[in-house]
């Protein structure tokens, strides 16, 4: 599968790296294992040479957002997954300003790791708006969980690679129907 199939439109795309800043199948622990979170700050520029707590802090606002993609997946439950981004929603600050063409936009303010929050919740925010936001699912295998966006006509890819993923969990489930006949 091409990497096109992965990348999620405009701003949004900006959300689906840093939610796969790590890849669950290879660390044991996402709030705490290795990942490539300081690459994607850098890269981003949105919070190059965070402190190790500002970067515990993004780990756990990467893993709330991941809950909610695996809603959006139908692999998760959604109130609870929004009920897990609160306290990060909560801690951050914007302001408002016009865009070029008289369109309002969100302006993050603050410093650290809030600003970046408060900069990925505006995309997710944008992306919601313009119906988007559905569309950037969680994998529903629960060992991989990558991000991705789903471009199948009717929104309803469940794996981030069919071939993959997929083939496994489906090959999974005849071999438990193998031992288990009805």
């Amino acid at each position: 599968m091409s990497l096109a199939n992965y990348v999620a439109p405009d701003e949004l795309e900006r959300v689906r790296a840093f939610i796969n800043s790590v890849k669950p199948e290879e660390t044991p622990d996402p709030l705490t294992g290795p990942d490539q979170l300081e690459e994607w700050c850098a890269k981003s520029g949105l919070c190059e040479g965070e402190p190790p707590a500002h970067l515990a802090r993004l780990r756990a606002f990467r893993e709330a957002l991941r809950g909610v993609l695996e809603a959006n997946a139908g692999s998760g439950d959604a109130p609870p997954a929004w009920a897990a981004l609160e306290p990060f929603v909560q801690a951050t600050g914007y302001k408002m300003r016009i865009d070029a063409p008289g369109s309002p936009a969100l302006e993050p303010v603050g410093h650290g790791a809030e600003r970046t929050i408060a900069a990925l919740l505006a995309i997710v925010y944008d992306a919601m708006r313009r119906g988007e936001w559905s569309r950037l699912k969680a994998c529903r295998k629960e060992s991989c969980r990558w991000a991705y966006y789903d471009r199948s006509k009717n929104g309803s890819r469940a794996w981030c690679e069919m071939a993959v993923c997929g083939n496994r969990m489906k090959a999974k489930r005849r071999r438990n129907r193998a031992k288990n006949p009805a």
